[in-house]
């Protein structure tokens, strides 16, 4: 009996995680989320303490993230001088 290959589907939700990353990515404006932490920090009162604590956790969880991401970017470098 021979298997059929599963194919992998995308859901829209997958779909709209994927544009969303990649517009983030892609933002070199204004309206990135770089500019807009500056914007914040420059005006501080423009958050609530609870929100910058929420911030915070989000930069937090990225920067676990960061060590993953390195290691990513160095096998696709290796594997692109083969």
């Amino acid at each position: 009996m021979v298997k059929e290959k599963e194919l992998e589907i995308l859901s829209q939700s997958d779909i709209d995680d994927l544009l969303r990353i990649n517009e983030f990515l892609e933002q070199q404006d204004e309206n990135s989320l770089v500019a807009e932490l500056r914007r914040a920090i420059l005006d501080s009162g423009k958050l609530e303490l609870n929100q910058w604590e929420s911030l915070r956790d989000h930069i937090r969880e990225i920067e676990e993230l960061i060590p993953h991401i390195d290691l990513i970017i160095k096998l696709k470098k290796e594997a692109r001088k083969r």
